[in-house]
């Protein structure tokens, strides 16, 4: 017979149908496996993927600063990749004791008014509460412009220009504006007077030259102004305000990359060196992360273990039914005319036809698998994880190439126990 001729497709197609049973479990086999095998890479891409943008959003937090020089110290204890700069905040104690008879360092916002020009103008009031914060030098950094960038789009942490030594020129928050009903456009350019109270104590006057951005305090490193650095005002560093005199210094070091510290062996350091780390919240986090890897593998490696095991046991128990049961036909068809060597290639054929059938099946099973982990996850502990369309095309990928690779191995072991056989042998192959 013609090897052309011989309709190796088709009579795969018909031994499928004719043992739906055993080629059915080997679909669900494999399908089981390639699910195995998709959720385990998946998550742990998944955590790295979330590990990785949390740090890539947090930039901006990854700095401590002290009342004193700490670089010395930081070096010691292996910080030697930080930018260094020293900034000095207003400390408006005296004033608030002096008019508000209140112990703080600064004011909320509640508590001031603003004009803009001449003093005719009528004063703004604030729409919610903040802290004031004013500084002296810049307090920004490649950091906060990397973040800004990543999460916003934006590479400008101010608009404008930056004020100028010896000069009342400032920098003032867009989201200070914000709460007072202003926008950039009503001031930028113009003079303005900050009050304590309704036009009774004046704070500053100053000259608006530029708009700290509104992201700016979006940042990870810039939300809370109790503790971080949020400076609602900047001014150059030599500057002096007539109704100010005492400042705070702060030495801020900005870390060039994230450490592998544990967290008890960084809050040593932290409370050694009287210093306060902004990104600490975000460093707990990773390790929560990494936490959660470690006992999610462990589970993994123990119940995907025995689960492969299960399986490997199920093929070998279905490897001898199917091998009989496709000796049997293949006795037939060799003595029908059948070529020996498109016996392998039929064989090849069946096994192509099951791989063709698992994909779609391991695919949704995988997709499905990981949405349930991703919700479980969100649910027990309010992290949620990554979902992208290229998580999804390379668990769609993992998938194929794992039902591929297992149809590929039980090709292998089918043929190596047919190969050898004759046709006789075949025909009197005893069918369990």
């Amino acid at each position: 017979m013609n090897n052309n001729r011989q309709p190796l497709f088709r009579l795969a197609v018909a031994n499928l149908k004719t043992h739906k049973w055993i080629n059915a479990k080997l679909c669900l086999v494999f399908v089981c496996m390639s699910v195995l095998v998709c959720l385990f890479t998946a998550f742990n891409m998944s955590v790295e993927s979330r590990r990785n943008e949390f740090f890539s959003f947090n930039t901006s937090a990854n700095y401590m600063y002290a009342n004193e020089d700490k670089s010395e110290f930081l070096r010691s204890n292996g910080f030697d990749d930080f930018d260094y700069c020293v900034v000095e905040r207003y400390n408006l104690s005296k004033l608030m004791q002096k008019y508000v008879q209140a112990n703080v360092p600064t004011v909320t916002t509640n508590y001031i008014a603003l004009t803009i020009g001449a003093s005719e103008k009528p004063l703004y009031y604030c729409k919610d509460t903040s802290l004031l914060w004013m500084y002296r030098g810049s307090p920004f950094n490649n950091a906060d412009v990397k973040e800004l960038s990543e999460r916003f789009g934006k590479t400008d942490v101010y608009v404008g220009d930056f004020p100028e030594d010896n000069t009342h020129e400032a920098l003032v928050s867009e989201k200070l504006l914000d709460s007072f009903g202003l926008t950039a456009n009503d001031v930028l350019g113009k003079q303005l007077g900050i009050w304590l109270g309704d036009r009774e104590h004046p704070v500053s006057y100053l000259t608006v030259t530029g708009i700290i951005v509104r992201e700016y305090y979006e940042l990870s490193g810039h939300m809370d102004d109790s503790w971080q650095i949020v400076p609602s005002l900047v001014f150059a560093s030599n500057v002096s305000l007539p109704s100010l005199t005492d400042t705070d210094v702060f030495h801020i070091y900005v870390m060039d990359s994230w450490r592998t510290l544990s967290v008890d062996e960084l809050n040593k350091i932290i409370s050694d060196g009287h210093l306060t780390y902004c990104g600490i919240t975000s460093y707990n986090q990773r390790v929560f992360l990494d936490n959660i890897r470690i006992v999610v593998v462990n589970v993994y490696y123990i119940i995907g273990s025995l689960l492969v095991a299960g399986l490997l046991f199920t093929v070998m128990l279905m490897m001898d039914k199917f091998t009989a049961v496709f000796s049997r036909i293949g006795g037939i068809l060799l003595a029908c005319g059948l070529e020996q060597i498109n016996l392998h290639r039929l064989l090849f054929s069946q096994v192509l036809l099951l791989v063709v059938l698992s994909i779609p099946l391991a695919s949704v099973g995988a997709l499905v698998g990981y949405a349930v982990i991703v919700e479980l996850i969100a649910v027990g502990t309010g992290l949620t994880m990554t979902v992208s369309t290229s998580t999804l095309l390379i668990l769609l990928a993992i998938s194929t190439l794992t039902v591929f690779v297992s149809a590929t191995a039980f090709f292998g072991a089918a043929l190596l126990k047919l190969r050898k056989k004759t046709v006789k042998e075949l025909l009197v192959t005893d069918v369990q």
